[in-house]
């Protein structure tokens, strides 16, 4: 990382290489699923010398390590209850437990910080992050010396709350949802605008339409970088304030993109399919996200060396407006719902109407759930929504995709009112 960042396009490529061979043989020595899925495919770990050769792999998805024990997919060697846990939410509507050693934890922040520092991002600059907090814990030694100061604020509050404790932090650089900061710019009053006055603002998890982005910039007056990323790889690739396209983090992940199971042309659309080259602990190699972007040609016109996609599509999460006039995101249910139902595959949230909100679930194999764990669920997600909105869960053997072949885990067919 200290000297990548300046590396020329053939040595990016000869060290994703070298990384690629090192994975392919850990994995199929030290990881039964991959060693099962090489032998399938009569695949030995020499017959991946280049990047050519990645597509002699077979693909894998979240339906396919899901189903799993830990000790059919984390590498021999590692305790798998000494790992951290990250595990996937609303984006995919499959939830995956993914794992990783301290180091590989580590190593991948310190490859997003980087981004940032050349973003113009200080040491001592102070962030704060309005999400879905999922680490909080003893702040860290750093933190506690000036470096790097990080605040995370609930994206779950009401607005008033999230806008006074961003009062109180005054960020230099503000990240959070997409669909979250263009619903809270809506509140910012001017003595908001006067004490909240980030550098930048970075986007991630969600889509950045480009109603959104005025929503932002011209609220909180700040330009808006977008992070394209996910639990499987961090990140995966950053808007360029400069040459508008996004830059792959080529020396943590190989992106491929992906049409009808071919290379993707510059400027079409496909899926992309990753493999996180900083990831021994749970490979994932030529893993399929579920996202669509589009294939970007050349270089950024920066000139930076780094592949890149021209726009990430990916998937948007809309907000739910409810009777009371309150408006929601959908992690206010997406959040219960999966500390609730260990065995859940696979969930889709559809807001029908203003008072109707409808639930389906689908079980892992084997684990279907009991009437009771049905009628808990039922009375969480109620009390989540509040008075006025009616439930319907119903457990399912599957959730199509929509008409364009994309699925949305949840989503609203209510006008927005703000």
């Amino acid at each position: 990382m200290l000297w990548g960042a300046n590396w020329s396009r053939r040595q990016i490529l000869a060290f994703q290489a070298r990384r690629l061979r090192a994975l392919v043989r850990h994995a199929h020595e030290r990881v039964p699923y991959y060693r099962r899925l090489f032998d399938q495919a009569g695949l030995k770990p020499d017959d991946v010398r280049t990047l050519a050769d990645l597509a002699r792999i077979p693909l894998s998805s979240r339906d396919d390590l899901q189903r799993l024990p830990a000790a059919e997919v984390v590498a021999r060697g590692f305790d798998p209850r000494a790992l951290a846990v990250h595990r996937t939410s609303g984006s995919s509507g499959q939830p995956l437990n993914i794992r990783r050693s301290w180091f590989e934890d580590r190593l991948l922040q310190a490859s997003r910080l980087q981004v940032l520092r050349g973003l113009g991002f200080r040491l001592t600059d102070r962030r704060a992050a309005v999400v879905t907090p999922r680490l909080m814990g003893a702040r860290a030694w750093h933190t506690r010396l000036g470096l790097l100061p990080y605040e995370e604020v609930h994206c779950l509050w009401p607005p008033e709350q999230i806008l006074s404790r961003l009062r109180e932090i005054r960020p230099d650089v503000l990240r959070g949802y997409p669909g979250t900061l263009s619903w809270l710019a809506g509140f910012l009053t001017p003595a908001d605008r006067a004490s909240i006055r980030p550098r930048f603002i970075t986007t991630d998890s969600e889509t950045l339409t480009s109603d959104m982005r005025v929503r932002i910039s011209e609220g909180f007056g700040a330009p808006v970088i977008d992070f394209y990323d996910s639990h499987e790889f961090n990140l995966i690739a950053w808007e360029c304030p400069a040459g508008g396209s996004y830059h792959v983090s080529d020396l943590t992940v190989i992106a491929e993109v992906l049409k009808d199971g071919r290379p993707a042309e510059p400027g079409e659309e496909g899926e992309l399919v990753g493999t996180a080259l900083d990831s021994f602990a749970m490979p994932f190699i030529r893993f399929r996200l579920g996202d669509q972007v589009t294939r970007g040609e050349g270089r950024c016109a920066c000139g930076a060396s780094n592949s890149i996609l021209q726009r990430v599509v990916g998937r948007v999460a809309d907000r739910f407006q409810l009777p009371d006039g309150r408006s929601i995101h959908p992690y206010t249910l997406v959040d219960p719902l999966l500390l609730h139902a260990p065995w859940l595959r696979r969930y889709q949230i559809a807001q029908e109407r203003l008072d109707r909100v409808r639930v389906r679930m689908v079980p892992l194999a084997g684990q279907a759930p009991s009437l009771d764990a049905l009628a808990a669920i039922h009375q969480i997600l109620t009390e989540s929504l509040g008075p006025g909105v009616s439930v319907e869960t119903e457990v399912v053997e599957e959730i199509p995709a929509g008409p364009n072949g994309k699925f949305r885990p949840y989503y609203s067919l209510v006008s927005r009112r703000r």
